[in-house]
């Protein structure tokens, strides 16, 4: 029985909120709630532990399956203005 995984690169608009946190209560890794009700595990976090409770316009490599949260690789990023997450 194989796990069926699927990625594809899609762009995603939402807000960058905490997924994980270290042993000192700090946010240690990201996620993006995006506009089509999704949670994304944004894989490369790092990048984007400052920009918690922003809004942005996400492009990358996107991927899910069956039993696994969303995911996403951020290849590229535009930070958008409040108002315009609900475009």
């Amino acid at each position: 029985m194989s796990k069926k995984i699927t990625a594809s690169m899609q762009t995603l608009v939402g807000i960058v909120t905490p997924y994980a946190w270290d042993e000192s209560d700090r946010v240690s890794e990201v996620s993006l709630s995006a506009t089509d009700d999704e949670e994304y595990i944004i894989e490369n976090s790092g990048r984007f532990l400052d920009l918690l409770q922003k809004p942005i316009r996400a492009v990358g490599m996107v991927t899910s399956g069956k039993k696994m949260h969303r995911a996403i690789n951020i290849k590229k990023f535009q930070l958008l203005e409040s108002a315009s997450v609900n475009d």
